[in-house]
């Protein structure tokens, strides 16, 4: 009797490898679209340009797709993830979106040891598919820009904006959806960009803070 169960135990461990209800997840990208020319041509402001790091707010920065529920909850997508994650991902398409502005020069990574007049750094608060309406699916993303004044020691900010994007997910093609999200929101960014004040020097903040008390 006793034989007989471990057979039957065998033969169901043998049928759970052989088979799975799980599908394999599907791998997707977000392509840099360099051929993609910017909304409004801008003038050449700096000749060379450094990508500085790319980061991604969580929880979108895991590679399983986060998806937004009509609740208001989110939820990760077992069966649709990033094929790196998208701190990684995302910085060619940064990159691509930088050159194709015209203001940026020739865009370096930032390992590179050439001189640079400015350094960017992008902060990413969404990348996620919306399914919050019934029967409809849309890839969302959000970005921060900051333009960073090269030098020594501390780097001042000059420039700031911030760009939103969305994009049809209802094919199912996820790469094309979050490129066209992504993409949209770089290029809203750099629209936005707005001069920022120079950062007061520690001393003066604090001789200001004993004056006032």
């Amino acid at each position: 009797m006793i034989m007989r169960a471990v057979g039957a135990a065998a033969l169901l461990f043998c049928v759970g490898c052989l088979s799975s209800s799980t599908p394999v997840p599907k791998t997707w990208i977000v392509a840099p679209t360099s051929d993609q020319p910017p909304a409004v041509p801008q003038p050449g402001a700096f000749s060379t340009t450094r990508q500085g790091s790319v980061t991604v707010n969580a929880p979108f920065d895991s590679t399983s797709f986060i998806v937004r529920r009509a609740d208001g909850s989110v939820a990760r997508d077992p069966y649709n993830v990033f094929a790196a994650p998208p701190s990684a991902l995302l910085r060619g398409a940064v990159r691509a979106r930088l050159e194709a502005d015209g203001r940026f020069g020739r865009v370096v990574p930032q390992s590179s040891s050439a001189s640079a007049d400015v350094q960017v750094e992008a902060l990413v608060t969404d990348l996620s598919i919306d399914c919050s309406e019934h029967s409809v699916r849309t890839a969302r993303a959000a970005v921060s820009l900051d333009v960073l004044r090269s030098g020594r020691g501390g780097r001042d900010v000059i420039l700031s904006g911030d760009g939103i994007g969305s994009a049809d997910a209802s094919q199912g093609d996820y790469s094309a959806a979050f490129t066209q999200a992504f993409d949209a929101a770089l290029a809203a960014a750099l629209r936005n960009l707005k001069e920022q004040p120079p950062a007061k020097p520690l001393e003066n903040i604090q001789k200001n803070k004993g004056e006032n008390k």
